[in-house]
């Protein structure tokens, strides 16, 4: 009998069990970037997508997962690579109630984890599968084999309990300030930004015009557009006020708003929040849900501007040169991540009564710089991962 061949692995690994465009488009672009820039480096492996459970989202242009208890057999000389996202303080209770189909189920396994944190935890790890406290920090002891782990721009600060597995890694890069000092007060990292914002160096309008439906691309070819995106958890203001900011434009301007879902997740919930808005508008405000990653994305990049509290979005938003504005100053993670990779207005987080004042701003005199300071960004993220293909 011929001895079949075993392959090393490169196993792009992270939260896209479940549909957030953030997440989901983390694996896609990393992979997109390696098989064309680092061909050589990845030709011997095989490039496989792993989360903490199986899933298949390719209606949406996703990639499907595999578990990661499938890879702690890899062939000696896999690497895993965790490709980014707020991983490094998500445990596993605060994953599960993000895959919860039903909101009533995700609001009391909250709730229980508030009175009985232990029982919860267990729990969790036995429905979802997971095999660690904390998902998105692998154990290197885990794998039978010898596997290299990177954490490739992730965000979060990690518990001090981590801090083992965490000096394990290959290689760390840190997407903001915030984490950045967290990881180095535990091990070297390197501060890159989020490698989302590599994407408009790797997809264009004409890749995208092919994967988006003809009424979208009626929309922004017709109309000058805003996208705005809220999170029912991450706002300060109701629906009711941010209907009669939006309003106020669509009445006052030639701009129309547009409604843009983009976390859908349990706990993330953008489309509960923003039908409220749509049903308090007077001006007939649009929402489009249930789109791919490329619809989102086209939408985005068409736009005069983008509103949100979305990290991903405000992200691709900066990286196809659209001023972006964070419309919570709460939210730790986007905030920082302003704070150390845009530029004046942009790093500013306004108000939801603001919005309409910033369509008068004059953005044409800072788009150079917003694209000069994108571009700089950006040669980081790619210094950042010719170090991983070298340890590939």
């Amino acid at each position: 009998m011929i001895a079949k061949h075993k392959v090393k692995e490169i196993i792009l690994y992270g939260a896209f069990d479940r549909y957030n465009y953030g997440d989901n488009l983390m694996p896609i672009l990393m992979e997109m970037y390696l098989v064309r820039f680092h061909a050589n480096a990845v030709k011997n492996y095989n490039i496989s997508f792993a989360s903490i459970k199986s899933s298949d989202l390719t209606k949406y242009e996703c990639k499907k997962t595999l578990p990661i208890t499938d890879f702690l057999n890899a062939e000696g000389g896999s690497v895993l690579i965790v490709v980014g996202g707020e991983v490094l303080s998500a445990d596993v209770v605060g994953l599960f109630t993000h895959v919860q189909k039903n909101p009533l189920h995700a609001k009391l396994i909250r709730a229980g984890n508030k009175l009985f944190p232990q029982f919860i935890k267990k729990i969790a790890k036995q429905n979802y599968g997971a095999i660690w406290d904390y998902p998105y920090i692998p154990q290197i002891n885990s794998f039978k084999n010898k596997v290299k782990v990177i954490y490739n721009t992730v965000g979060g600060i990690p518990y001090p309990s981590q801090k083992e597995n965490i000096t394990n890694a290959a290689y760390i890069s840190s997407r903001d300030e915030r984490t950045y000092n967290a990881v180095s007060s535990m091990v070297p990292t390197e501060l890159v930004p989020d490698s989302v914002l590599m994407v408009s160096s790797l997809i264009d309008f004409d890749f995208l015009e092919k994967h988006v439906r003809f009424e979208i691309k009626e929309l922004v070819k017709s109309k000058k557009i805003i996208t705005v995106q809220a999170c029912p958890y991450k706002v300060q203001f109701t629906p009711q006020e941010m209907a009669r900011e939006l309003d106020l434009i669509a009445s006052t301007s030639d701009v129309q708003p547009v409604l843009l879902p983009i976390g859908y997740a349990s706990g993330h919930d953008d489309v509960v929040f923003l039908q409220k808005v749509k049903d308090a508008s007077l001006s007939g405000v649009a929402i489009y849900s249930d789109l791919s990653v490329w619809e989102i994305m086209y939408m985005i990049a068409s736009s005069e501007a983008f509103y949100g509290t979305s990290l991903h979005g405000v992200i691709t938003a900066m990286s196809f040169g659209v001023p972006h504005y964070c419309i919570n100053h709460d939210i730790k993670k986007l905030v920082s991540f302003l704070k150390t990779w845009s530029i004046y207005p942009y790093n500013e987080s306004i108000a939801v009564t603001d919005i309409a004042s910033t369509l008068k701003y004059d953005h044409s005199s800072r788009r150079s710089e917003l694209l000069n300071t994108v571009e700089q960004s950006k040669n980081r993220i790619f210094e950042s991962l010719n170090k991983i293909s070298a340890i590939l």
